[in-house]
């Protein structure tokens, strides 16, 4: 077994000077491990690294995620403090039942968030 390592070694050696090419380098060990029964020839090539998913492109002009979110969530807030505080008269009421209702949704939200 190690007259057939020293011969794959001169082979590499007869490769890495030019004298050989990879094509006969590979035809010659493929030779040489094919007169040996039950070789096995391991791979010396590292193993490839998956490629990441690129993300997703992200909308400057749209907004996204937990601040866009919240912004909208304001903005309605906003819009229906008014439209109720028209409705009934008073803004303090008005604020409190659009606060109770928001506070209800951001509840309900994450409850669903968490399974």
């Amino acid at each position: 077994m190690s007259s057939i390592l020293q011969e794959i070694r001169r082979l590499e050696s007869a490769r890495d000077r030019g004298e050989l090419s990879a094509e006969e380098f590979a035809a010659a060990k493929e030779t040489l491990l094919g007169s040996v029964e039950d070789a096995t020839v391991i791979s010396q090539e590292r193993p490839r690294r998956r490629a990441r998913p690129s993300p997703a492109p992200v909308s400057r002009n749209a907004p996204s995620g937990f601040w866009g979110i919240v912004a909208i969530a304001l903005v309605a807030a906003l819009a229906m403090t008014v439209l109720v505080g028209q409705m009934i008269g008073d803004f303090t009421i008005a604020l409190t039942l659009v606060i109770s209702v928001l506070a209800a949704v951001l509840v309900a939200a994450f409850r669903r968030l968490e399974g």
